[in-house]
């Protein structure tokens, strides 16, 4: 049985790593990770400041009413909470409130005060997908570092090398690839070096893997790739939301006086029915990608949560 110790702000997280499996005894505690970057994949995922506002106020809701007797409640508060911050924070440099509603239906100008134009999502969708795609390499990439050390740590070097090490290899090997093409100054030394380190990667898939061992490439690039599903969330969030308000606009422009009335439903009922559908996809995205991404690269987890030996009462009589 294994009891985690985390600080103030990850102790809540241990609820996330639990439900995928109890910690195992002697092997790196994932939770701080998952601490820091789940809010921030659910907040990139739904990148609206108007339903981050929402998520926040129920995570409050759920923290300050039945956290205060239920252990699980209070954690998943806190955790909402997070992610309703993180939401609103990319929402409005992103230029994200209630999708368009700023320009669409405020009519007070072309992107928040706040939007950071670079990476406007509804302007730069490739941007977007840049960072989402860096973002994937260096998470995956920790995951590869904290299995390596796992495997180091039980003596098995030979499944650091073909499961972790030779990662950084295949990389570094596909980063003198591309600069060689695309800088005349590493030319045809460097793209034989970036050669020489992919084949040596592959060799080394074989000998500790197997012919199986080659196909991990295509895993390996799917783990990256999947990162790119922030960004289509991330679109799908505001692009759904920006439907709502174009709808809304023509049904008041269209139908007098009744027409205000059906474009206040279209407006709140599409929004809700968008809120309800995105926040869900955020959730299971963001722990898709610590279950599936991360976990995967080094996290085996074990069978039981240290519970200490003590009787559980509400109420002792004790005799004279």
């Amino acid at each position: 049985p294994v009891l985690q110790q985390n600080n103030a702000y990850a102790k809540p997280y241990e609820l996330l790593v639990e439900m995928y499996s109890p910690l195992k005894y002697n092997e790196i505690d994932p939770t701080l990770f998952v601490a820091l970057t789940y809010p921030f994949f659910f907040g990139f995922c739904l990148t609206d400041a108007g339903y981050g506002l929402l998520v926040a106020i129920i995570g409050f809701i759920l923290y300050r009413g039945m956290g205060k007797v239920n252990r699980t409640m209070h954690d998943g508060g806190l955790i909402i909470i997070a992610s309703g911050v993180w939401a609103i924070i990319l929402g409005l440099v992103t230029n994200g409130l209630l999708g368009d509603l700023w320009t669409r239906i405020l009519g007070w100008g072309p992107a928040l005060p706040t939007v950071i134009d670079s990476i406007n999502a509804f302007k730069y969708p490739a941007t977007i997908l840049v960072i989402a795609i860096v973002i994937g390499v260096i998470y995956t990439n920790l995951g590869f570092i904290l299995g390596a050390i796992d495997n180091i740590r039980y003596g098995d070097k030979k499944e650091a090398l073909g499961s972790q090490i030779v990662w950084f290899i295949f990389e570094l090997g596909i980063v003198l690839l591309i600069l060689g093409f695309l800088f005349p100054a590493f030319g045809m030394i460097g793209m034989a070096l970036g050669a020489i380190l992919i084949v040596a990667a592959l060799g080394i898939l074989f000998w500790t893997n197997g012919a199986f061992g080659l196909m991990d490439v295509f895993g390996f690039m799917g783990d990256v790739l999947s990162y790119a599903r922030l960004l289509a969330l991330c679109l799908a969030t505001g692009g759904i939301a920006m439907t709502v308000n174009i709808l809304t606009n023509m049904v008041n422009d269209m139908i007098p006086f009744v027409g205000i009335v059906l474009a206040i439903i279209i407006f709140i009922g599409g929004h809700i029915a968008n809120f309800l559908f995105q926040v869900l996809g955020a959730g299971v995205n963001a722990l898709r990608l610590n279950y599936v991404e991360f976990f995967a690269q080094f996290y085996m987890g074990g069978k039981h949560s240290f519970e200490a030996f003590k009787a559980k009462r509400q109420f002792t009589k004790i005799k004279k």
